[in-house]
Parts: structure tokens; sequence; C-alpha cells
């Protein structure tokens, strides 16, 4: 069987381009990653139940823009995020002066679980891309939550503080499968590594997973859809089908 993955115009303008991996049983992997990501190989068709459709977000870049800011401004020291793998380079990002450090804290906070929201908003079907005006128009300051656009940090305040370059090289090494274009063999990406997990976790009801640049093992279940995992975890096919498992076993509500 073999698998391609391609691009699908029509994302955010922070670059993210969709590509759909489909196989001949008519199961569907589809990535949010970056414009260069091509992945090629070939899987056995007996291991991927008709119609199994999972979305990864291997780059949620209005997540990481905020892991980046709390990190440069030193803001928001207890909010109960995992230390971040790897560490930033923060180059010239400076907290504002424009306003006082408890009311950006307070911003962050807020942008933060916002977020998170909005993944209970989210459209399901990744097939269904936002036109030019829908995203300016979602684009303005403080909109409310968008089932296909998240929550941006900059349509709220802008980049001031935030040093564009070395975030985007941060985001960079968080992901380098999403922008360096390696070409890794579908057969070798994480997922068909742990597909019988996989499998047990898209039955009871997971079909997204959202990748974050946590150090070490991490996997939180935040909606009936979506499990957030660490970079780490992912890569890790044992940790990853620890993962699935045991949100699959955990079941929803938690």
């Amino acid at each position: 069987m073999f698998i391609k993955r391609r691009m699908v115009a029509g994302k955010v303008r922070a670059g993210l381009a969709e590509r759909r991996r489909k196989n001949e049983t008519g199961s569907t992997i589809h990535s949010d990653v970056g414009e260069h990501m091509r992945l090629w190989g070939r899987t056995p068709p007996d291991r991927w139940p008709r119609g199994m459709a999972v979305r990864v977000d291997a780059a949620p870049h209005h997540l990481t823009v905020l892991l980046f800011i709390r990190y440069a401004w030193g803001i928001a020291a207890d909010g109960g995020v995992p230390r971040l793998d790897p560490v930033p380079d923060v180059g010239r990002s400076r907290i504002p002066d424009s306003a006082a450090p408890a009311e950006w804290d307070d911003r962050w906070r807020r942008a933060w679980a916002r977020a998170w929201d909005w993944y209970s908003v989210q459209e399901p079907d990744p097939t269904i891309h936002p036109t030019t005006g829908h995203i300016q128009a979602v684009s303005k300051p403080f909109h409310e939550l968008d089932p296909l656009i998240p929550p941006f940090w900059q349509a709220d305040y802008g980049w001031e503080g935030i040093d564009p370059h070395a975030y985007n090289a941060w985001e960079q090494r968080c992901s380098p499968d999403a922008f360096a274009a390696p070409r890794r063999r579908a057969a070798d990406s994480p997922e068909p590594q742990s597909l019988p997990a996989l499998v047990a976790a898209w039955q009871h009801g997971i079909d997204s997973v959202i990748v974050l640049p946590y150090e070490g093992y991490f996997a939180r279940r935040i909606t009936a859809r979506h499990l957030a995992v660490s970079a780490a975890t992912r890569d890790e096919p044992w940790m990853y089908s620890r993962a699935l498992r045991n949100a699959a076993d955990a079941g929803w509500p938690l």
C-alpha cells in the first residue's frame, strides 16, 4: 500500500499548510505542519481500520507562541506548564513596558485559557478551510472563538516584546519535521509505530493529537476528541503507545 502526504492550501497566515495522507482502505491522517514536509512510504493494508481519520498538529502556533512569551518574559511562573524542550533562545524578546508586568501576566493567563478552550469548538472536519475574508474577520483583536481558526496572541497584542526571528528559529527546532522536509518514510513516522494504541484511542473518540515542546513524558486528554502530548512522548513508540492507551482507558469525561 502506497501512502502519500500532500499539501492542502488554505490555512492561516502563520504559514500552516495541511497535508493529507490517505491509504487504499479509506483511512486518513491529517497533519497540520509546515509547508515543506513530505512523507512517503508503505504500511500494511490490514492494520488501518476503514474510515479511521486522525489529525496530528505538530506545530500548534497559537500555543507555542504563548509558551515562548511565558519563557521570554518570565511571567506566569505558577501556571502549571512543564519545562520546555528545547529551551528557547529568546533573542531580543523582553516584556514590554507599555503595561505593568502584572497586567501582562493576567493577559497571558487569559490567552492561555482561551487557546485551550478553542479545542472545544474546533471544526472536526480538517478538509474545511476558511476563506480569505473569514481569516481577515477573525484576525481582528479579541474576536470570539472561531471553529476554523484558533485565537492568536498576535491578533490581540501584536508582536510587541517578541523577537520574531528568535521565535521562528525556536519553533523550527521544536518541530523539525514540520519545517525541514525530512522526507521520512510513512512507516517510520510516529503514528504507524504506535498504530495499535492509536487505533484503540481512535475507537474511544480521539481523532486529534496536539504536539507540544515539553520535556519528557507528557499526555493529557483535553476534550473528548483531543489528546495533547509532548514531542518527546510522540517520538518514543513505547511512550506514545502508553499515552494513547491511557487516554483510551480513562475515557471521557475524566
